[in-house]
């Protein structure tokens, strides 16, 4: 699916909604005795955005699994960029960034478009 920064960023204008993209701040310690990962810590930034599902005329060779999407968020005026493992919280539950395309216009960094799994 082909758009023009213009056309994503009226997307999330007339159709998304405030959603909450959760950064890592410190990694943490990983305990081998329980398996589980102490002292990380992480810092909410609110965003807009819009999620849409993958078309049907994907380049063979993309795999896209149960759960997969894709949720736009402009970057003009956004604290932070998404980075991959950052969680995107909204629509009754919590999505993981697997992978970000950044959108330029003249330079300057339009939107983001972030595929994100269950």
């Amino acid at each position: 699916m082909t758009f023009r920064s213009y056309d994503l960023l009226k997307l999330v204008q007339d159709h998304g909604e405030e959603l909450t993209l959760r950064k890592k701040t410190t990694a943490g310690t990983y305990d081998p005795a329980t398996g589980s990962v102490t002292g990380s810590g992480t810092t909410d930034y609110t965003v807009d955005g819009y999620f849409f599902n993958f078309s049907v005329g994907l380049p063979s060779g993309d795999e896209i699994r149960r759960g997969s999407r894709r949720c736009v968020i402009p970057a003009l005026g956004l604290a932070v960029e998404p980075d991959d493992e950052d969680l995107i919280i909204g629509q009754g539950d919590a999505v993981a960034v697997v992978s970000v395309s950044t959108i330029f216009s003249a330079g300057a960094a339009v939107c983001y478009i972030c595929e994100v799994r269950e």
